[in-house]
């Protein structure tokens, strides 16, 4: 398990950031260029509240350093997860299609 932190401050709170898991995966036309990322997060609030997420991030390899460049956050809730796993591999197809087509 890989862990890491990061601190935001907004106004009048402070949030700190803690990977908990994360599972990276490398894409693109040449190996070590791209990468997407699956990770458990949870943002902790100066109160000591605590919120658990999951996320997508995609990137890539600067001088063999990851940097991050979009990130998407899904609820740790069983319908929100359900939808994305259900509905991910309908929009690919129907995106594959779609190219196929200008063709």
């Amino acid at each position: 398990m890989l862990k890491s932190n990061s601190t935001v401050k907004l106004p009048d709170i402070m949030v700190e950031f803690e990977t908990i898991e994360k599972e990276r995966r490398d894409y693109g036309n040449f190996p070590g260029e791209k990468f997407i990322e699956v990770s458990r997060n949870k943002a902790i609030q100066d109160d000591g509240s605590e919120n658990s997420f999951l996320q997508i991030a995609t990137g890539f390899y600067q001088d063999e350093e990851p940097q991050y460049k979009k990130r998407f956050t899904v609820p740790t809730d069983e319908k929100a997860v359900d939808h994305v796993v259900e509905k991910l591999p309908e929009m690919f197809e129907k995106e594959v299609e779609a190219q196929e087509s200008e063709e």
